[in-house]
């Protein structure tokens, strides 16, 4: 399921109100190795401001509101809020789980290993221990 929320921030410069709104697609945003700072840029961009402005200086002072959490983000957004780095580490979890998913299904001919916590956590354990230490 794609992991995706609504950023949304609301600020008044020279009389005028700015109330920039993206959707942030988390997955591809983690992939990238992007983080929520990149968000001033990209919410500065989709009302058509540079970095140079002064309207931006003022947009980065504002606090950015989340809502319309989709996927795993849901368990992340709370009272317009969200938790950036315990959803990342939960996304990274949920991706090695989807890798070794299909190891245990066809090796060991268990289907859901949330039903295995302890053989969950060694294959979690070999994976990382693989990626650290890759065979040449």
């Amino acid at each position: 399921m794609k992991n995706s929320l609504q950023a949304t921030l609301e600020f008044d410069f020279r009389g005028e109100r700015f109330t920039p709104s993206i959707s942030v697609d988390l997955d591809q945003l983690i992939i990238r190795g992007g983080h929520l700072d990149n968000l001033y840029d990209m919410l500065a961009a989709s009302i058509g401001l540079d970095s140079y402005s002064y309207e931006y200086d003022v947009l980065v002072m504002q606090e950015i509101t989340y809502s319309a959490p989709t996927g795993l983000a849901c368990e992340f957004v709370s009272d317009g809020k969200f938790d950036f780095d315990n959803f990342a580490l939960q996304w990274a979890q949920q991706q090695i789980i989807e890798s070794i998913r299909p190891i245990a299904e066809k090796h060991l001919k268990i289907s859901d290993l949330s039903q295995h916590k302890e053989l969950q956590a060694a294959l979690i354990e070999c994976y990382q221990a693989g990626q650290k230490n890759p065979s040449k």
